[in-house]
């Protein structure tokens, strides 16, 4: 049986949409039919261009930026999502921030930008988008980008792992409050997936060493990661919640 998604009549709203997987995310989403909410921080050329890119192919979309660590900012998005298209169905909460540190050299500040960029703003954007969603009667989707950092120990992310661990969890407890609403809460942990912040925060990053460590001997990429989250959004995942699924190469094997 062939599998056609189709997500005609749905708003999606997908966190740090600007670029990498959030813009693969959003992209596929549109080209699943739903309306596609661009929300960026810092990236506004990459959000614009993609919201020009899939405006010129005839698909709905909205550009908003958004801070996720500031709960005034997200209220403002729901609220724009709601004033141009009517509501929230799917929440794709993508934002979040790599920035690896020695434990022993971490500071408060840098432990606490990347805990609420990572887990209190996915925690409140769910929040809010949920509230929406039980006021108007939807059994929406929400899917959360947690990562194999949430299982697996690597070098200098203590801070950046307690927040994806923190997101399996989160993602298992929002699944069972928000069941009886009808709304699925799962979760998607990539591996190493490339994207541009590689090539700007890893200088030595080089794809042929890392793919010496992944048995399915390549890395991941956004077209990797945007249709499974396609899949959950839809109504072929109406019996799948709080699972947080890793898409990785096999590198956490």
């Amino acid at each position: 049986m062939a599998l056609t998604i189709d997500l005609s009549g749905k708003v999606a709203v997908v966190t740090g949409a600007g670029t990498g997987i959030g813009a693969g995310i959003a992209e596929a989403m549109a080209e699943a039919g739903a309306a596609a909410v661009i929300s960026y921080y810092s990236s506004e050329q990459g959000a614009r261009a993609l919201a020009e890119k899939l405006s010129a192919a005839g698909h709905q979309v909205l550009v908003h930026r958004c801070d996720v660590s500031k709960l005034d900012d997200i209220d403002a998005l729901i609220q724009a999502t709601v004033d141009r298209f009517g509501g929230v169905d799917i929440m794709v909460n993508n934002s979040g921030i790599t920035d690896p540190h020695p434990p022993l050299e971490l500071t408060e500040e840098e432990w606490d930008r990347t805990l609420d960029i990572n887990l209190k703003g996915l925690f409140f954007c769910s929040q809010r988008a949920a509230r929406n969603m039980i006021a108007r009667g939807v059994a929406g989707s929400i899917i959360n980008l947690s990562s194999v950092h949430g299982l697996r120990v690597y070098p200098n992310c203590s801070h950046y792992a307690a927040s994806k661990a923190g997101i399996n969890h989160l993602t298992r407890s929002l699944a069972v409050h928000f069941a009886p609403y009808k709304i699925r809460v799962n979760a998607i942990a990539p591996g190493a997936v490339e994207v541009e912040r590689y090539f700007r925060t890893m200088p030595h990053y080089n794809r042929e060493e890392w793919e010496k460590r992944i048995p399915l001997g390549r890395v991941g990429f956004p077209s990797d990661i945007a249709p499974l989250a396609v899949f959950l959004a839809s109504d072929y995942a109406s019996w799948l919640t709080g699972q947080v699924i890793y898409v990785d190469g096999g590198s956490t094997l």
